[in-house]
């Protein structure tokens, strides 16, 4: 999360050098969206005690993915029904790219770290 994290705040105050700070606090909400929602799938899956259990890590797993999902979804329609202001084009265009941009570092780190594990695993150097 730390490389979500960083490139969410990046990316916030870029957009806050450049357009304002209701645009950067935007983009900076549309990362804490994504944060959020990754945030309660670790919960599910690392840290959930229950869930440590070897009969229980798919039904974990799956639960953290619909539950990422639900909670991405419902913090977007709650965002868009009672913040008006977020409706606005300009809003939504910085929105989107925040969220968007947090995703993509979460599924980078986690490629990168599924390959380090794999070239420990083998003890092969790519």
């Amino acid at each position: 999360m730390r490389a979500q994290i960083s490139s969410v705040i990046l990316f916030a105050a870029l957009v806050t050098v450049i357009a304002g700070t209701s645009l950067g606090l935007t983009a900076l909400w549309g990362g804490t969206i994504s944060l959020i929602a990754y945030a309660w799938g670790g919960f599910q899956v690392w840290l959930h005690p229950g869930n440590r259990a070897p009969e229980r890590m798919a039904g974990a797993a799956m639960r953290a993915e619909a539950g990422k999902v639900v909670i991405m979804l419902a913090l977007f329609g709650l965002t868009f029904a009672k913040v008006a202001v977020m409706r606005e084009l300009a809003h939504v265009a910085v929105l989107f790219p925040g969220f968007l941009l947090a995703q993509i570092a979460g599924w980078v780190q986690v490629a990168r770290l599924e390959r380090r594990l794999e070239t420990e695993r083998y003890g092969q150097d790519d």
